[in-house]
């Protein structure tokens, strides 16, 4: 089974497959971690990245389920002046 994964649009250009949307072979085990570091991302770059889990906010470490939906987003801070 699969894992839908979608992309930010400010990431969609640093990933290997530059799609907005992609499927991840499921495996065992398999984290949004692992994810990042497939598209190329390091892990230095992964702590600038949320990961959204079916619609939840979820660690890079927590292991996926079959059928999972996963997005990536930028964390993004600041305020207004």
């Amino acid at each position: 089974m699969a894992i839908r994964v979608r992309w930010f649009p400010t990431l969609v250009r640093r990933t290997h497959s530059k799609q907005a949307e992609t499927v991840v072979e499921w495996r065992a085990g398999m984290t949004p971690l692992d994810i990042l570091l497939g598209e190329g991302f390091s892990r230095v770059d992964a702590e600038a990245v949320l990961a959204i889990v079916n619609g939840a906010q979820a660690r890079h470490d927590v292991p996926l389920s079959e059928g999972d939906a996963v997005e990536f987003m930028v964390s993004i801070q600041g305020g207004c002046r």
